[in-house]
Formats: C-alpha cells, structure tokens, sequence
C-alpha cells in the first residue's frame, strides 16, 4: 500500500562539537562572551521564567562567526524542504543561560522559517530538556485519549518529542513548532545559543 506523508514535520539533528575543528576553543570562547555579556546586564525578557536571555545580535561578536557559518552551511542542506531554490542567508542569533528552577514556556518563533538551537554547555537530563508538540491544529491525539487508551502509541499519534540535550548538538525545527524547555533541576547552569534564519 502507498503512504503519503500530510503536512510533514521535521526535526534536524547534528552533533558540530567535532575536536578536529577546536571545538573546544570555540565553546570557551562563546561561553566567555556570553558571561561577559549576562554580567554587563545586556539582557532580554522573552519566553524565559528567571534564567537570562541576551538580545539576538550575537552576530556582531567575532566568536560567533564560526558558529554563525556552520549553521548556514547546515541549514542550507535542509533548506530544499522548504524551497526548491532559495536558500537561508540571514537571520538572528541569541544565547540563554538557565540556573536552578529556570524554564522557557511553551512558544513559537514568529516570522521564522527556520528556527534551532546549539548547545555549549549542560551534560543530565536534569539541567533541561525541549520538547515539541504535535503541530496539528486541534492537538487531535489529545482528543483520542477520551475514547481509547495506547500504551503503545505510534509517529501517528504520538503528541510531545523530547530531545535530550547534549553538548555540541544542533538542532534544527520550523519556526512554528510550539516548544518548551523543562526547569533545571541542578545546581548547573545550562547555557545555549538559539537562532532563527530565513530564506533570501
């Protein structure tokens, strides 16, 4: 039997911590200008409960250029899946720190086509981790937990993806994709850098 796949929600996944490209080098250096800029009180409050958000030009930083480009580059081998011939040339970047007991709600990004998140710095599950939730207009899984119950549930009608977040990941997902990031339970900050990039 042929399967078509309706409206298709992808989650992209890579591991960029690769130590013959001095990753850790690169970490370090982004993590010192992220601490630099949270001490300074350059921040922003958006969709994070406590923790610290910067504003989303950390492009004008040179220890972000690295970065910058890898997701560029990444994001263009995807960027088939949203057009034939236009490719991601632009966008915004921004880092976020969470302590004990900080989360960031349940959100989109707005205007993004292309959104993700890199991970410099957590290593437990405790620290946080984002879950997606099940696109479709309605949460129609919701509705059949009142007539049946699976224990077993498939891609179908499985609702919440979680990823566990791990250093020197990078995650790619549509811009509309709700998410959310679970409160640190640790007494470790957790820090990453989120990005949204567009189609020129």
């Amino acid at each position: 039997m042929n399967e078509t796949r309706l409206f298709y929600t992808p989650l992209w996944q890579t591991d960029i911590a690769d130590p013959n490209d001095h990753w850790v080098e690169r970490r370090d250096l982004m993590l010192q200008r992220i601490f630099a800029l949270e001490a300074e009180g350059k921040g922003v409050l958006k969709t994070n409960f406590g923790g610290w958000q910067s504003p989303d030009d950390l492009y004008r930083y040179p220890e972000f250029q690295w970065l910058i480009g890898r997701i560029m580059a990444l994001g263009n081998e995807v960027a088939p899946a949203f057009s034939a011939r236009k490719r991601f040339d632009d966008g915004i970047i921004w880092a976020n720190i969470n302590r004990k007991g900080h989360f960031n709600a349940v959100h989109t990004h707005p205007d993004a086509v292309l959104s993700g998140v890199v991970y410099l710095k957590c290593d437990h599950r405790d620290q946080g981790v984002i879950q997606f939730f099940d696109a479709r207009e309605g949460s129609p899984t919701a509705q059949w937990r009142c007539y049946m119950r699976i224990d077993d549930a498939g891609p179908v009608v499985n609702d919440v993806h979680e990823v566990l977040p791990k250093e020197g990941h990078l995650l790619f997902f549509p811009g509309w994709l709700k998410h959310w990031v679970t409160p640190n339970l640790t007494d470790r900050e957790r820090v990453s850098v989120s990005f949204n990039i567009r189609l020129e």
